[in-house]
Formats: structure tokens, sequence, C-alpha cells
């Protein structure tokens, strides 16, 4: 009888596994990948206004809506003081590069307090996923304000678990410092202050720190607050995005929710791929009634009749990319987002706490441009649905078969991104 070697308590197994994992990562380096497409345009246009910060800090800090550049000046004023003292660009992203490693480092401390009586051998290989990550790779390699801002999404996300694991006030204290350092990178991550509200509202009314805890949001909001409204200093709204120049049409569809329930449902579906044996039940939609299907069935075709995305806005995700591919139209896209809608549902929504509809929310308020990327939700629905999602995630997920599935999903995807 063979012994499946990942339950060998052995701690070299890890080291071994992390530098595996590390090489083939640090191959995305060398051959300077960008499978996303738009890393290295991205990382182009923020060496431009480096040399800007650097020449002249207090214009272009104050101006910087006039530069069309939508992401945080806060990654571009970091990346100016290395540069300033004559670190060549190659060591500067190398740098950068290698302090992904920390979003590994505390995804394997988080998976440790979610999942106590699982073998860590299984906890390691999980958190490596993120090497394999197109998005967490090209973001790597071409330092982006997403990545840095991730990075301390994670480890807030870290003192979150850990407050609730010893009841300890101060973690909760860090989990708003660490969300709001991850914010002032990229703004999207500060809506899931609403979400840890909720859940540490009933404990900071028990321990009588509600207050403090309001006051603290308060003063770390405060300076983005005053930069984009008091000096008006909007930049939110100055970046370019694929669609905006076709007059208020392209506005109009940026405020289209009906684009964003079907295309983000259908990219939160094929992050639940991985999971589809584990939860099979729900894949076959044995966890929903006749009645609840019918509901969402109607829900889906109204989304379908208001939907107006267009490809010249590029994004889309994967499966409206298929079906313009193969058909040229958005046929197979309907087919596969009204079953996406039916999963996220029965997986993420039916019978789960309030917490997880915030969530589901906040995936879709998180994303107010016109174009809808994966980038935004690669890798960090996966960590969501392994820490603050109620997925039904136990021991018994943690097996050779289902480590194995979430490696060969992320492959196979990762080989897609380079063949697009």
């Amino acid at each position: 009888m063979t012994t499946n070697f990942l339950n060998i308590k052995d701690s070299n197994l890890k080291y071994f596994f992390f530098i595996f994992y590390y090489l083939i990562f640090l191959s995305s380096f060398y051959i300077q990948e960008d499978s996303t497409g738009g890393a290295y345009n991205d990382y182009r246009g923020y060496k431009e206004l480096i040399e800007l910060f650097i020449s002249d800090f207090k214009n272009t800090f104050l101006n910087f809506d006039q530069f069309g550049e939508r992401h945080s000046p806060v990654i571009i004023i970091l990346l100016s003081i290395p540069y300033k003292i004559g670190l060549s660009d190659e060591f500067i992203r190398f740098i950068f590069f290698n302090i992904s490693i920390i979003s590994i480092y505390f995804f394997y401390k988080c998976l440790k307090i979610k999942f106590k009586n699982v073998n860590s051998n299984y906890l390691i290989l999980i958190s490596l996923i993120f090497f394999l990550s197109p998005v967490f790779r090209s973001l790597s390699v071409w330092p982006d304000s997403r990545i840095i801002g991730f990075h301390f999404f994670i480890i807030s996300v870290y003192f979150y678990l850990e407050y609730f694991e010893s009841k300890k006030i101060v973690f909760c204290f860090l989990n708003v410092l660490f969300l709001a350092i991850a914010s002032y990178f990229s703004i999207n991550f500060c809506l899931f202050s609403v979400f840890f509200f909720i859940k540490f509202y009933n404990e900071l009314i028990k321990q009588k720190k509600i207050f403090q805890y309001l006051i603290l949001n308060f003063i770390l909001a405060f300076p983005a607050f005053y930069y984009l409204f008091i000096l008006d200093v909007f930049f939110l709204s100055s970046g370019y995005t694929p669609g905006s120049d076709i007059g208020n049409f392209g506005f109009e569809n940026s405020l289209n929710f009906s684009n964003k329930i079907l295309i983000i449902g259908s990219i939160i579906f094929f992050y639940l791929l991985p999971f589809v044996i584990y939860l099979r039940e729900y894949f076959l939609l044995k966890k929903i009634t006749l009645y609840e299907t019918l509901i969402i069935l109607i829900f889906s075709i109204i989304n379908i009749y208001l939907f107006s995305y267009e490809t010249v806005y590029t994004g889309g995700g994967i499966f409206f990319k298929i079906s313009h591919y193969l058909f040229n139209s958005n046929i197979l896209f309907f087919i596969i987002s009204t079953y996406s809608l039916l999963i996220v549902y029965s997986v993420l929504i039916k019978d789960k706490k309030f917490s997880d509809l915030v969530l589901i929310l906040i995936l879709i308020f998180s994303n107010p441009q016109l174009s809808i990327y994966h980038k935004y939700y690669d890798p960090l629905l996966i960590f969501m649905f392994l820490t603050i999602f109620n997925l039904n995630i136990d021991k018994k997920y943690f097996s050779y078969l289902n480590i194995s599935l979430l490696n060969i999903f992320y492959f196979i995807f990762l080989i897609l991104n380079f063949l697009k």
C-alpha cells in the first residue's frame, strides 16, 4: 500500500515545493513575461511619470489627473525613489518581483488559521499556486499598483482571521491599517472595508471599541479624500479605457450593471472550476429548487436583454472572448453566463451569510469602469474562496486530486494567456 507523499509530515517538503514553484515563477522575469497583454504598457506609462516626479514632484503630484493615468500615484512615487538614487530598471523590477513572495507567505498564514487540522504540505502547495497565475506573474515582472495593493490586502485578511482566532483588538486595527495601505495602491480594495465592518461590528460593540475603529478609518481615509475632492486631483476618471471615446454611449455602458453582472458572474464561475469535483452537487444544481432556478433564469434573461458590452471595449472575460472567437456573437457567452449565475447563487449566496452577498456586490462595484478585465479577479477570487467566502470547504477538500486540479487549472490558464 502506497502513501500519498503530501501526507508525509516532512518539513523539508515545504522547501522543495517552494524552490520548484519559485523557479517556475522566476522564469517569468527572465523572459519578461506579459501574459496578460497589458502589464508592460502600463509599466512603460509609469516610467514617463517617474521622470516627471523626479524632476518636479510638487507640480506632478498636484496635477496628476492631467496625465491620463488612472492608477494610483503612490506606486509611481514609490518607484521613483530607487530610480532617483540611480538603481537600474532591471534591478528595481527584480526587487519588486521578489516582494511578491510576501503574498505567498501571508496566504499560507491565512490558510493555517482557516484550516488548522490540515497537513501543512497541502496548504503550502495551495499558497504557491499564485506563482502560476498569469496576472500575478505579469504584474510582478512589471510592477503595478494592483499587485502591490493585493499584497497588502492579503495581509489585512490575515489580521482579520487572526482577530477571530485570538479576539485581540489590535488585530482588528491592523486589518484597517493594511486595508488602507492596499487601497492607497489600488483604490478598488477600499470597498472591502464594508465587509470587514459588518464582520467586526458585534465584536467592536462588545469590546466598546467602535468609536476608535471609526476614527482610525477616518484618519487613514482623509488624505485620499482631501487629495481627490478638496485638491480636486480626481485621477480616477482621467485615464482612457477602450470604448470611452464613443461619446455618451461608452459612458452609459460603464454604468450598465447587466454587463457587469453577466461578465463578472462568468468570471467568478471560471475561478470556481478547480473546485468542480468537490462541489459537484452544486454544479449539478442539486442544491437549488426549481423555483429558485426559474427566478434566476428570469433574472438572467432580463440582463441578457439589457446587455450591451462590445468587443471594442476589450476584456469581457474568457467566456465572452471564446464566444466571439468561435461564433462572432454573444450566444455561447449568454448560455455560459446564465449557468454561471445559477452556480454563483448555489455556491456563494444560497443559505450563506449576508456578508457573502456583500462580497459579491463588492466584486461588482469595484469595477466602475467600462472595460472588465480578468486581471482584477485573478488570483483574488481563488484567495477569497479559500479565506473569506463561506465556500463549505473543510478537511475533506485537501486531497491529491483536488490540489492537482487547482494546479492543472492554472497551468492551462497560463498557457491560454500565452496563446492569446
